[in-house]
């Protein structure tokens, strides 16, 4: 038998788990543990610590991950986009100090 197949309540999951909807967590901390949760899980370091106990906790941050990735490739597109348009800006300026040269050259 797997250990993580161990028999489980069905209704064990991370936020039971915790005791996050007690009334002695405020709504910051419970934002706080699942905002780090997020953000540990979508940077793939997985400290372990918050992880998810069902399988449709599972199946969600397998989309949130596949989500945090094409936000993560639509964001770095638009930064080398920013990159080659400042370079092709740079070889126009460039051109201009080589036509100056060029006519400075002829005087």
């Amino acid at each position: 038998m797997i250990p993580d197949e161990v028999d489980r309540n069905p209704a064990d999951n991370f936020i039971d788990y915790k005791n996050l909807l007690h009334e002695y967590h405020t709504d910051f901390e419970v934002g706080l543990k699942l905002v780090y949760f997020s953000f540990t899980s979508l940077a793939t370091v997985g400290f372990g610590d918050f992880h998810p106990r069902s399988d449709y906790e599972r199946a969600l941050m397998a989309f949130i991950l596949l989500g945090g990735v094409a936000v993560f490739s639509y964001i770095m597109g638009v930064f080398i986009g920013i990159l080659n348009e400042a370079k092709r800006i740079g070889e126009e300026i460039d051109d201009g100090d080589n036509l100056s040269k060029f006519f400075g050259l002829l005087k």
